[in-house]
């Protein structure tokens, strides 16, 4: 397999499209390139192939080496290795450094966060150079894995496609332009070409699940099922690759007919065209519908069939999902976001509650918890715009009442007024919740729509000794939270 080319089509390729879309991406018409090098085999033949292809004019190089502190004297030998070698050939070098054990979400493996954090190292050095094509040195031997172990795992059929060629990291795209080769291939590469690496012990070690699959299971299955097991599962991924593809596709187009409405975080969607899809495209849908408007959240094949399992049922109203969001369905409109924006159906028509300056109470139309007490004026402010601190006459009275048309507000920081509705209308409120959505008033006067927008007047003070803390949160038994 003639190595230099299967990467330069990936670079000439890319830099076609890229050309003709944004040239940002190009610096003085050279792909600005990053590599992630560990010192290992297959990363150095990487970047010898990027190497040739920089002194022929068709990529800007950097190299990037994750230092995990995993490893000890080993790790520091590679970093110094890379550097080295980095030096020698003059390319742009930069080291970055992660705790994997300090920065261990709970519940994540070792392996599943260093990859984690090398990832996001290597988007916020890209970050520094502008928009950027990130290459690493996965090869098929990797995907084979990959695959099997996300089989082992549970996965979707979209999990099945393993490892893609090219996918969006931030703002950037990353790039395995060596995924058709296998491991065999980058050797007898590095051997023709006298190229050295490092060796990483941390691989054998079969403490680590991945390192498992690598070493004992998948010798297994070419021993004892299957001697061309690697290619199986590689084959396995790019039909699931491409099946993936087309009913994502058609996925989309249905998405498209179902919406009604989408905002930052909501978004409502007809329940009738939902609930009319096949299985399959249900849960496709679903999951490119809370992708959409959750974007940087991350959803559970849990949240998917709860939707899907409301859907299916009519005397069903809400479900709570993860990230604090909740699903509403109200006549044939299914409504998706915060908990704190979209409830329950409710009248509209509640009476006005009256706070005192030490108050507890629920207001029902919004699955509210209200709570307020005086306090003196604080050194520092919550950016929070579900609390607030208002100086209040001490014979002054205070009210949550439902908004009415023509209500107005006077923004803080602004002179003028705005219409409570275009607050809505800006917030991107759904329309059903807008007709509960609770405002605190004194007289004619509106102080405050909670979560969304705080009025210029009753403006505390720094050292005041008696103001009034108000904070709204949701009533999570209101909402139904198991």
């Amino acid at each position: 397999m003639n190595l230099t080319r299967l990467v330069a089509e990936a670079v000439a390729t890319f830099t076609v499209d890229m050309k003709q879309s944004a040239g940002e991406w190009l610096k003085g018409g050279r792909l600005r390139t990053i590599a992630a090098v560990s010192g290992g085999a297959d990363s150095m033949v990487l970047l010898d192939i990027l190497l040739n292809l920089r002194d022929a004019g068709l990529c800007d190089l950097t190299v990037c080496h994750v230092h995990h502190g995993l490893r000890g004297e080993e790790a520091d030998r590679d970093e110094a290795f890379v550097a080295a070698f980095a030096r020698r050939r003059d390319i742009h070098f930069e080291s970055v450094r992660v705790n994997v054990h300090a920065n261990k979400l709970q519940g994540e493996s070792v392996e599943m966060a260093a990859r984690r954090l090398r990832y996001d190292a290597l988007e916020r050095l890209a970050d520094t150079f502008g928009r950027c094509v990130l290459m690493t040195a996965h090869h098929a031997d990797d995907q084979s894995e990959t695959v099997l172990d996300r089989l082992l795992r549970g996965t979707s059929p979209s999990g099945l496609a393993g490892m893609r060629h090219r996918r969006a990291l931030g703002r950037h795209i990353l790039m395995r332009p060596l995924l058709p080769a296998y491991k065999r291939d980058l050797l007898a590469y590095a051997k023709q070409q006298g190229i050295a690496y490092c060796e990483d012990l941390s691989n054998k070690e079969l403490r680590y699940k991945r390192n498992r699959v690598r070493e004992d299971l998948l010798p297994k299955l070419r021993r004892d099922f299957n001697p061309r097991i690697d290619e199986a599962l590689i084959r396995l991924a790019d039909i699931a690759l491409e099946e993936d593809r087309y009913l994502q596709t058609v996925a989309r187009d249905h998405l498209r007919a179902l919406w009604i409405s989408k905002g930052t975080g909501t978004a409502e969607v007809r329940v009738a065209g939902l609930r009319n899809l096949p299985c399959a495209l249900q849960r496709r849908v679903v999951k490119l519908l809370l992708e959409d408007i959750g974007v940087s959240l991350s959803w559970r094949f849990s949240d998917i069939e709860d939707i899907r399992s409301m859907v299916g049922e009519p005397g069903s109203e809400h479900r709570i999902l993860t990230n604090d969001w909740i699903a509403v369905m109200q006549s044939d409109i299914l409504h998706i976001g915060p908990s704190m924006l979209i409830q329950s159906d409710c009248d509209s028509h509640w009476t006005p509650a009256e706070l005192g300056w030490s108050s507890f109470f629920s207001l029902l139309p919004m699955r509210w918890q209200i709570m307020a007490e005086p306090v003196a004026a604080p050194e520092l402010f919550s950016p929070s715009k579900w609390e607030a601190w208002f100086a209040r006459g001490e014979t002054e009275r205070f009210v949550f009442r439902p908004w009415l048309q023509g209500d107005r507000i006077q923004p803080l920081g602004m002179k003028g007024t705005r219409l409570i509705s275009d607050v809505f209308i800006d917030a991107k409120v759904p329309k059903n919740t807008r007709a509960r959505y609770a405002v605190l008033a004194a007289g004619d006067e509106i102080l405050w729509v909670p979560g969304l927008c705080r009025s210029g007047s009753h403006l505390v003070a720094r050292g005041q000794n008696v103001v009034q803390h108000i904070r709204v949160s949701a009533d999570r038994h209101d909402l139904g939270r198991q």
